[in-house]
């Protein structure tokens, strides 16, 4: 792994986007890390991989190609659910390629009614008549006024969104749950490559607004990439099961009878990223976000990383109170916010977000424990960090002495990658920390 590139080594190589590629979350690693992950922690076929904060599931896609069995647990619905129509392949392509047509004449067709146009040859009604047919709607959808308050400005032009948001509810009306699913995780993808001013580097933010888009003809590109990869796909594949949860209470939704040999994972880092405003738009085009409060029940079940989702009611901090390195370093931010004379609320909180953060951590790692079998091989992709007051947050190195105290052995910290700081410009290090299951 060390031979690659630094430019390359988080890039999604051709050979590895069948399936992976049908929705990718900007900030995962890509499917070659797993494969090097697997190898470096000697998990075979028969062995049990679990990836707690699996995000759009690159492990679990990765494991299935391979032929071994995975399980994966995600908090934000929308990356659960791309893992969970990813990790589906027993939809039938010809099926699927039928129902897309069907869709997609009928939202042409309304598009006419709604005094929207397509572009190109997508016009020609004759080339999506089919056996199959959706129904046409009775009125043009839109968001409701709670969602518009929770979608950012300028996420998607007014028109693209009006052809996105009929084509989802002709999707809706598919009657096959399963590729009613895939046509929704399609049309998640188109709505933020194709339709949306949105762009990542890898903070998101809003480029050249479209006026426009070709969101019917992009749908059909992508579906049909989809339909390839599953009349393309190798068996024997491995079994997946991805649930939608809190990776601080891994007991709440795995059993110890689970067994798992391997994990392979990599959680937020303590910064000033929200996931949530990351996946705002296609998780409010989903309806996975209807209104202020079901945001904020999605940030309540993730690890605290970030001041827009640290809650009055937290009480994470307590599980490293006392451990020193964590409390020396928070209080080097919280004594250098009041040197600077920084006063705002967020800036408050990122003391606290770093003893939040190791504390939830040291939830998972113990929780996690109970479902690990004696001498299990962990790989964890975590990044240092500078972005309170840049002050440097050496990551895997705390939460190497944390897992440490829990009964894990640290078998190495291995450099994964170096990027570069938004805020400062300075070269940080990515790596991996890799531990081993005493118990």
């Amino acid at each position: 792994m060390q031979q690659l590139g630094n430019a390359i080594k988080n890039q999604t190589e051709p050979n590895d986007r069948p399936f992976h590629s049908w929705y990718q979350f900007v900030l995962g690693y890509p499917p070659h890390f797993v494969r090097y992950s697997l190898s470096k922690l000697g998990a075979k076929t028969g062995a049990l991989v679990l990836d707690p904060f699996c995000g759009t599931g690159t492990t679990n896609v990765e494991c299935k190609r391979l032929g071994i069995d995975s399980l994966g647990l995600e908090a934000n619905p929308i990356a659960w659910f791309a893992s969970c129509v990813k990790t589906n392949w027993e939809v039938s392509p010809v099926e699927l390629e039928t129902t897309a047509r069907a869709v997609a004449s009928s939202a042409l067709q309304d598009f006419k009614r709604f005094g929207l146009s397509e572009d190109g040859q997508l016009l020609d009604q004759d080339r999506f008549r089919t056996s199959h047919s959706a129904h046409l709607l009775e009125t043009e959808p839109a968001l409701t006024s709670a969602q518009m308050e929770v979608l950012p400005r300028d996420f998607i032009s007014k028109t693209p969104l009006r052809k996105v948001l009929i084509l989802r509810e002709l999707i809706l009306q598919v009657g096959h749950e399963d590729l009613r699913n895939i046509l929704l995780l399609g049309l998640a993808a188109v709505t933020v490559n194709s339709a949306s001013n949105l762009a990542f580097g890898p903070e998101i933010y809003t480029s050249k607004r479209k006026v426009d888009a070709p969101v019917v003809g992009d749908f059909l590109l992508r579906i049909a990439d989809m339909v390839n990869d599953l009349k393309t796909k190798l068996e024997p594949y491995g079994s997946t099961r991805v649930l939608l949860g809190d990776a601080r209470r891994m007991t709440d939704y795995f059993s110890s009878t689970e067994s798992v040999d391997c994990v392979i994972t990599s959680p937020p880092y303590p910064n000033e990223k929200d996931y949530t405003r990351i996946t705002r738009l296609e998780s409010i085009v989903l309806d996975f976000i209807r209104d202020r409060d079901s945001l904020r029940k999605i940030k309540a079940n993730l690890l605290r990383s970030n001041s827009r989702n640290v809650f009055a009611s937290d009480k994470d901090d307590q599980f490293v109170k006392g451990f020193a390195p964590v409390e020396k370093l928070a209080d080097e931010i919280e004594q250098r916010r009041i040197r600077l004379g920084k006063t705002s609320g967020f800036e408050k909180l990122y003391h606290k977000i770093v003893r939040h953060y190791f504390g939830g951590m040291y939830r998972h790692l113990a929780s996690l424990k109970e479902l690990l079998t004696p001498g299990a091989k962990l790989a964890y992709v975590v990044g240092d960090q500078r972005s309170y007051f840049r002050i440097n947050i050496p990551t895997a190195e705390l939460l190497g002495k944390i897992a440490q105290q829990l009964g894990y052995r640290i078998e190495g910290i291995e450099l994964w990658r170096t990027r570069q700081a938004t805020a400062t410009l300075s070269d940080l290090d990515e790596n991996v920390l890799i531990l081993a299951n005493e118990g």
